[in-house]
């Protein structure tokens, strides 16, 4: 029984680094296989970017900014073609437009005008005598 469950064990570790040996070689020649990406382009990327922390820190920053921006306009095209008519910047103002509202604000405007003018008597105490006293007796 015990050799049985060692044996077992030793053949499971056998064919999973089997396993994983073949899919590593498959994997790093399917990257650099014919059609996908060559072995001179990636060293050119491994000499650029790849050989320095700072490098390769800018390639990731880069790769997320446009990420990002690819993203968010995708979004914003499917966002606004779900939406069409419906958002601020797809409705057409015009049509909710009267000749009242136009005339409102020149109104309330024309009154804000006539406010300031009455209020142009600044320090004016009610005396017309010029003295200290309220009264207007002269």
């Amino acid at each position: 029984m015990l050799l049985h469950s060692i044996l077992l064990r030793n053949g499971a570790r056998l064919a999973y680094r089997r396993t994983t040996l073949g899919l590593r070689q498959q994997s790093s020649t399917a990257v650099t296989g014919p059609g996908v990406l060559s072995k001179s382009a990636l060293a050119k990327w491994y000499s650029v970017f790849g050989s320095t922390t700072a490098g390769y820190a800018l390639w990731l920053v880069g790769g997320i900014l446009a990420a990002e921006v690819i993203t968010g306009a995708g979004t914003d095209i499917a966002w606004n073609a779900a939406n069409k008519g419906r958002t601020f910047e797809s409705v057409d103002w015009t049509k909710f437009k009267s000749e009242d509202e136009d005339d409102d604000d020149d109104d309330e405007d024309d009154e804000d005008e006539e406010d300031d003018e009455e209020g142009d008597g600044a320090g004016d105490d009610g005396d017309d005598d010029d003295d200290d006293d309220d009264d207007d007796d002269e």
